[in-house]
């Protein structure tokens, strides 16, 4: 088995070992609810920290700031960096790769010191659209430059020296340097792309919204049948009453017709009763 298919076996142990430790930390991560997550990247010469978003959605444009320090001094970094994959049942997909520092060798270093230095860099890319429910993440890769420098004291002419002391004593520089690559890994944002399951719930969700609607719609239908046939009874009721107080009209007026009508049959019997009795007495008093 070659190199690379060495390097290439480790990298994918590396980054489905992430993704099973960031999936682990998911539950915690979404009960805070983060904004912002922020990562640690120990290198053999750099350590990295890494910021981005803690969720993104398909088709989104990612952010990543990566910020250097250097772990020992005389560090030259000559190249770093970031290849962006993510996982999913069928196996590793790369998405991206960014080149963050490329330098050439330092040949300075080899007549003096190349302090190390902190850098920040930010890099973009674009989550795509088919994207699963997953974990971003990222490999970085560096490749330093280590400068050593001794020196000696002699006696005499040299190359590359200079005068150091007195007329005779001369001080040399002896540099030499080392140059190392490293990988390390680290997780990134994690994608909320939709599930079956959200997918059937989603669906199910927007039925019930529609039987909801019709619902509503129906409800208010009610509602104004329900006002019509109100104002229907009440103009009923309306005319009721003003049937009642017609119909005690009409029994006032016909209780005094009743009465009249009492009265006038009375004083007809009355009349008549009168009118007999007067001609009895006249027939009486003639027959005498």
């Amino acid at each position: 088995m070659s190199k690379v298919e060495v390097s290439m076996k480790m990298l994918r142990v590396f980054v489905v070992t992430a993704l099973i430790l960031f999936s682990l930390s998911l539950p915690s991560i979404a009960l805070a609810q983060p904004t912002q997550a922020s990562y640690t990247v120990a290198l053999n010469r750099f350590t990295l920290q890494v910021t981005c978003p803690s969720e993104v959605m398909p088709g989104d444009a990612l952010t990543v700031n990566v910020h250097g320090t250097p772990n020992t001094p005389n560090v030259y970094l000559q190249n770093l960096t970031a290849t962006i994959y993510y996982a999913d049942a069928s196996g590793l997909h790369q998405l991206t790769s960014q080149t963050l520092v490329s330098n050439s060798a330092n040949v300075y270093a080899y007549y003096q010191e190349a302090p190390a230095s902190s850098f920040s860099k930010n890099f973009t890319l674009i989550v795509p659209q088919n994207a699963p429910r997953t974990a971003l993440v990222a490999v970085f890769s560096e490749t330093t430059q280590y400068n050593n420098y001794y020196s000696n004291y002699y006696y005499g002419p040299y190359p590359f020296s200079y005068w150091y002391y007195g007329n005779s004593l001369f001080y040399s520089f002896y540099p030499s340097y080392t140059t190392s690559t490293d990988q390390g890994i680290s997780s990134l944002s994690y994608i909320k792309a939709t599930t079956p399951e959200y997918v059937a719930l989603q669906s199910e969700y927007q039925m019930l919204q529609q039987q909801l609607n019709q619902t509503k719609t129906q409800n208010q239908q009610l509602q104004t049948t329900i006002t019509q046939q109100s104002a229907v009874i009440s103009q009923l009721n309306q005319q009721l009453s003003s049937a009642n107080a017609t119909a005690q009209t009409y029994e006032a007026v016909a209780a005094v017709f009743i009465i009249i009508a009492a009265a006038l049959a009375a004083f007809s019997i009355y009349a008549i009763r009168n009118k007999t009795t007067m001609k009895n007495e006249s027939d009486r008093q003639g027959g005498k």
